[in-house]
């Protein structure tokens, strides 16, 4: 598939679209049609479904996908709807079931989807069970720790339609980090302008002031790739060189030497060779840390990297960390969708030391977590319940959280006609070129 590489040049380019894409109902029946039911789509993680009888529900819109791990060790997916009323089947979002019985009238069914149970089997012309009432399966598949489904039929393989994402992001092994933090935001915006705020660091100067003490936002690498895929490699434990350098390492910056046993007065006055010592004193450190860093070069030990799988998951990572951060369109309404911010960490392995110390990336909360004892509950809230203070998605997020409401409502206005991109913002029109494509069939 093709690849596209974009570095800073003199070269000027903007795209311009109109508002309705963000603003328009009619628009949601056509996305429906042509995108959520033809794309792979990441449902959610394989550790969720890690033993027989353990299943989620991964709602997207008007719809609800049921995962479920049969007793043969089989992952199913089903649309979440019982064959004889249509009643939703699952009412959880996530749980262990010996098999799937719906509530209202006791229809049963086994964890590979065959209708098994029928009261009053007496009561119907034809035993419902011989008469195609099986659950309605979807396409299913897995890749790096994460489920994927496929409303459509006949689908191009999973492996097809995330290359070459899918080589470079192998070292990674999400599968292999656990998940700390599970939580689902109500916004009041069209689930693109997400995609939009996650797909460039034009904003990030302006929004993010603290993203100046760790990463390196001038000097990043686009990638853009066939069928809407995009990714961007941020230089990491750095600090960005467009702003005045300070003196001594900065406090997250010491953070991380400090968690490599590094001391960050030994930088003074040579803050930006702080990220080439991490880089180096995490090769040292990594077998007797659990790490396995012997799998990535230099520049994936420091940088942070953000890669979106179209058409809403987007991966936000380091080695030690991984935030999915996806928008999930509202039924009805465009102005409305749910955006989920699934945390996962990498602790030690189980071969290193029981005093090994966590070392830490550019996302300090995450690596700093203790492994869970179990399972994060999912926490749910609105908005305004992070304006406020009383729920945090980590303060990059939050500052996001709160501004796309206004993104949203300024769309509304009649004195806003389209959108007007730069250079900076090539993955925006990258993700709604291929958008368009899909539309047009």
């Amino acid at each position: 598939m093709t690849l596209k590489i974009i570095e800073k040049t003199g070269t000027r380019t903007h795209q311009t679209f109109t508002k309705d894409r963000y603003v328009d109902a009619s628009t949601l029946a056509e996305e429906h049609r042509a995108i959520w039911s033809d794309c792979w789509l990441l449902a959610g993680l394989v550790s969720d479904v890690a033993v027989p009888g353990d299943y989620f529900v991964f709602e997207l819109g008007a719809e609800q996908i049921l995962v479920t791990k049969d007793q043969s060790g089989d992952l199913h997916g089903f649309f979440n709807v019982c064959q004889h009323r249509g009643n939703l089947l699952m009412g959880e979002a996530l749980g262990h079931a010996q098999q799937l019985r719906c509530p209202y009238h006791a229809w049963t069914y086994d964890l590979d989807g065959r209708l098994k149970g029928v009261p009053g089997l007496d009561l119907f012309a034809e035993d419902p069970r011989c008469a195609g009432r099986d659950l309605k399966p979807v396409a299913l598949d897995v890749w790096n720790g994460f489920v994927f489904v496929h409303l459509g039929d006949d689908p191009m393989p999973l492996k097809d339609f995330l290359a070459p994402v899918d080589e470079i992001l192998s070292p990674f092994d999400f599968g292999g980090m656990t998940l700390i933090e599970d939580q689902t935001v109500y916004l009041e915006c069209n689930w693109k302008a997400v995609i939009d705020n996650f797909s460039e660091l034009y904003h990030v100067d302006f929004l993010h002031p603290q993203h100046q003490r760790m990463v390196d936002c001038h000097n990043d690498l686009v990638r853009l790739f066939e069928g809407g895929h995009t990714g961007v490699e941020v230089p990491g434990a750095t600090v960005n060189p467009k702003f005045p350098i300070p003196e001594m390492p900065t406090d997250i910056q010491s953070a991380q030497l400090q968690s490599l046993d590094l001391d960050p007065n030994d930088f003074k006055g040579r803050v930006l060779e702080v990220r080439a010592a991490i880089q180096d004193q995490k090769r040292t450190l990594g077998p007797e840390r659990g790490m396995p860093y012997e799998r990535f070069t230099d520049d994936q030990l420091s940088d942070v990297w953000q890669y979106n799988l179209f058409p809403n998951a987007v991966l936000s990572f380091t080695p030690e960390h991984c935030w999915l951060l996806r928008p999930r369109p509202h039924a009805t309404d465009p102005n409305q969708c749910e955006f989920d911010k699934i945390s996962l960490v990498r602790f030690p392995s189980t071969g290193a030391g029981a005093d090994a110390k966590p070392i830490l990336g550019p996302a300090s909360r995450d690596g700093a977590a203790q492994t869970p004892n179990a399972r994060p509950k999912r926490d749910c809230f609105s908005y305004e319940a992070v304006i406020s203070g009383e729920k945090t998605m980590t303060d990059t997020i939050d500052q996001d959280v709160e501004l796309l409401g206004q993104v949203q409502q300024g769309m509304r206005s009649a004195g806003f006609r389209d959108v007007y991109l730069n250079e900076d913002e090539a993955r925006i029109q990258h993700f709604h070129a291929a958008l368009d494509q899909r539309l047009r069939g």
